[in-house]
């Protein structure tokens, strides 16, 4: 099920982005729950009491807590870059300030359907919609780790070393193997001994990229042109 809260301080506009919202949902079949807040402060309250969220569709000009303040609470706060944010806003330019929070999007006021659908179609292609687990082996136990949380696998030696937001974990495997069961879900090779989570990746360059928990890893030089190509893809909504 997907988590949607919407945030503006517009009762009108707030149950106008919960309407489309949920007949678009209906329409894609996708099961959600959307929660509606009329304050920054509100969304703040929720969130901080372990409240997640998969998007937020947040107002940028509120009160004494506006849309950035969220976004700073967000990710610097909760040092949560798993909830995405969408910026709806009536302005037709946007601050440069915005960028540095990782938004998934921007929607101009009045909302449409079809700026909806568009955004959570693209969510699906990129995310999925449900949360999918990674099951591995150790010992003569089974275990489930969620894929949103992994940053990245890691081949060492005979094992696979899977990195998470939380901690890490080991199993006896082959990065191959691996790459097979999540090549379809948002990771990527950038590198013969890494399997890496796009959406985790907080910026890249030439030769390395850099993770959400500061992290380098290595570009390969003849895997260069295909990142680039994936950064293209992803950025036009996985298509």
């Amino acid at each position: 099920m997907l988590k949607i809260a919407v945030v503006d301080d517009e009762k009108s506009v707030a149950a106008q982005t919960e309407r489309l919202l949920t007949e678009t949902c209906r329409e894609l079949q996708l099961e959600a729950e959307v929660d509606v807040f009329g304050s920054g402060e509100e969304a703040v309250c929720f969130l901080n009491n372990a409240k997640v969220y998969h998007l937020v569709f947040l107002d940028i000009e509120m009160g004494d807590c506006s849309g950035i303040d969220v976004s700073r609470f967000i990710r610097e706060g909760l040092q949560d870059e798993l909830t995405q944010i969408v910026y709806v806003t009536g302005k037709n330019g946007y601050d440069r300030q915005l960028f540095e929070f990782r938004p998934f999007g921007f929607i101009e006021k009045p909302a449409t359907q079809e700026n909806m659908r568009g955004m959570l179609s693209k969510y699906v292609r990129i995310y999925g919609e449900t949360q999918e687990l990674f099951e591995y082996k150790s010992g003569h136990g089974t275990y489930f780790v969620k894929l949103s949380d992994i940053l990245y696998f890691e081949s060492i030696d005979r094992k696979v070393k899977i990195k998470m937001l939380t901690g890490e974990e080991v199993f006896y495997g082959a990065i191959q193997n691996v790459w097979e069961r999540v090549k379809n879900k948002s990771f990527f090779i950038p590198h013969k001994s890494y399997v890496v989570n796009y959406r985790l990746v907080k910026s890249f360059h030439t030769d390395c990229m850099y993770l959400v928990n500061d992290e380098r890893i290595p570009v390969a030089k003849g895997k260069r042109k295909d990142v680039a190509m994936l950064q293209m893809k992803m950025e036009n909504g996985g298509c």
